[in-house]
């Protein structure tokens, strides 16, 4: 979208939206929707995913923290919320090499010790190795140093968060919180009810986190969006 002047952008109606909850995937206009297809109906353009105002690293991110199992829609939207203002006018405003690499290291450094501690305390040592990479470099050698010492779906989310250096780290972030929910959301089938909902409640505070990560970036870079932030 040229000249996307996010002042402009109506914060009651997104919120009025988000009332109905987000959906997994596209969704119905009519009905709930993703967080991309959110922004477009308050913009006023056609139902889909591309607002044409969001930086495409800052897109792909929100598309797969969206798409992974949270425990309700409203919860979805609850915790997409903040971040899907933020986003706004991110295009050609926010580097997607810098949001990459900010939202890498964070998670890194933030959401990966907080994975171990909770599935393998045996883990700490590789939990404090993550905690204090500094660089890139250190916080791909920690993730895929704790990845080969542990036999748990922890493992594979710290190795997907290590992905190719040269790749889009945002979307591997992404990618690995979604999975690591949606096998703890399914580990709560064969359990009771009560369980069940502390084990969803869990996966939301990993989506909750990577979401929070992302928009520490996005103030950090100055996305417009942020602005909106107190409305």
């Amino acid at each position: 979208m040229k000249n996307f002047d996010v002042n402009t952008f109506d914060v009651e109606l997104y919120d009025n939206v988000l009332d109905r909850g987000l959906s997994s995937g596209l969704g119905n206009r009519d009905g709930r929707m993703c967080i991309e297809a959110a922004i477009c109906t308050v913009l006023g353009l056609e139902h889909g995913d591309d607002p044409g105002c969001v930086a495409p690293s800052v897109r792909a991110f929100k598309i797969k923290l969206n798409d992974a199992v949270w425990s309700s829609p409203a919860a979805r939207a609850k915790g997409l919320r903040d971040l899907g203002l933020a986003q706004l006018g991110s295009l050609g405003i926010v580097s997607d090499k810098e949001f990459a690499k900010g939202i890498a290291l964070a998670t890194v450094n933030s959401l990966l010790p907080k994975v171990f501690r909770a599935v393998l305390p045996g883990l700490e040592e590789h939990a404090k190795a993550c905690e204090l990479a500094g660089d890139l470099t250190a916080a791909d050698a920690a993730a895929r140093y704790a990845a080969d010492a542990a036999a748990c779906y922890a493992a594979d989310a710290a190795a997907c968060y290590a992905a190719d250096a040269t790749a889009c780290y945002a979307a591997a972030a992404a990618a690995a919180a979604a999975r690591y929910a949606a096998r703890y959301a399914a580990a709560a089938a064969d359990a009771d009810d009560a369980d069940a909902a502390a084990r969803y409640a869990a996966a939301d505070e990993y989506l909750i986190l990577s979401a929070n990560l992302a928009l520490g970036v996005l103030l950090t870079l100055k996305s417009p969006g942020c602005t909106l932030l107190a409305a």
